[in-house]
């Protein structure tokens, strides 16, 4: 399999000072991963981290999603019964396994995956939330739900000690010509509508491009959680039958490491309007300077 084009970024947002997400990028072994934690900043940013370090060793060891995941969700509520410190800490999970072909997806909580094949996006996943189970039930709308006072409250979590067992969801696919999968945290759907992703998706940039987009739009709705994005696209040469490329955002081809802290590979965009400004008047200077002579 060659390096599957991607992109990927996190962000605390602008209202919360920590980001307590974590991301998993292995093209490697074709897995990728987002998981976003919770139960303060120490609790929710361990949690994550567990997360996406486990997933990643069970892959590389060829265990499966569902069971990496249900494994991870021992772990975690283990170690919070061992330390006080961590208590109530736990996370949500999505992540997908792919070959460059067939796809696997397995969630647990509200971290998202879509897939979009360059009209239309769909919902891979759906949410173990008490707002999902409200409209499942037909008690509200998908309308009522946005303002509803409870639609951050989930139902389940990995380290959720009042559950023994989670049920970890899967969906199976193949990839298409064109299509991509993006996973993503709440931070982004809470503040992003999936008509808007379609429009930023649909345009035609690279995958990290488009991510950053993804993620400088939650901010700029109001950024009120922690923003996390991970796009993989499919690869074409697989699906082609020819040997699998290189990844132009990755042009070594070597894979980058598990993302353990989100820090890392924070989008930070005060860095870029600096720059901007500082080009912006180096500019003028030298326009100045050739008027005057």
């Amino acid at each position: 399999m060659g390096v599957l084009p991607f992109g990927y970024g996190t962000s605390a947002g602008i209202v919360r000072q920590e980001n307590e997400d974590s991301l998993c990028v292995r093209p490697d072994i074709g897995l990728w991963a987002v998981a976003d934690g919770m139960g303060g900043y120490k609790g929710g940013e361990t949690a994550s981290r567990i997360t996406v370090e486990q997933l990643a060793e069970d892959a590389a060891a060829g265990k499966p999603l569902a069971e990496s995941i249900s494994g991870i969700h021992h772990q975690i509520a283990a170690l919070a019964r061992a330390d006080s410190a961590y208590e109530s800490m736990g996370s949500t999970v999505v992540a997908v396994k792919t070959d460059g072909k067939a796809y696997e997806v397995a969630w647990v909580g509200d971290s998202r995956a879509y897939l979009w094949n360059g009209l239309e996006l769909t919902r891979l996943t759906r949410d173990h939330s008490y707002i999902q189970y409200l409209i499942d039930s037909g008690v509200i709308s998908e309308a009522d739900a946005l303002e509803h006072p409870e639609r951050h409250v989930i139902l389940q979590a990995l380290g959720a000690e009042e559950i023994e067992a989670v049920d970890v969801d899967v969906v199976h696919g193949v990839f298409r010509e064109n299509e991509k999968i993006l996973l993503c945290s709440d931070g982004l759907t809470n503040e992003v509508g999936e008509s808007q992703i379609s429009s930023i998706l649909r345009q035609p940039f690279s995958e990290q491009v488009l991510v950053d987009r993804l993620i400088e739009a939650a901010r700029e709705n109001g950024g009120s959680d922690n923003i996390s994005a991970i796009l993989i696209a499919a690869d074409s040469a697989a699906l082609q039958g020819k040997a699998g490329g290189k990844n132009p955002g990755n042009p070594s081809g070597g894979s980058p490491p598990v993302i353990l802290r989100p820090g890392a590979v924070e989008t930070n965009y005060s860095f870029w309007l600096m720059m901007v400004i500082v080009f912006l008047v180096l500019f003028l200077s030298v326009m100045f300077v050739y008027d005057i002579l």
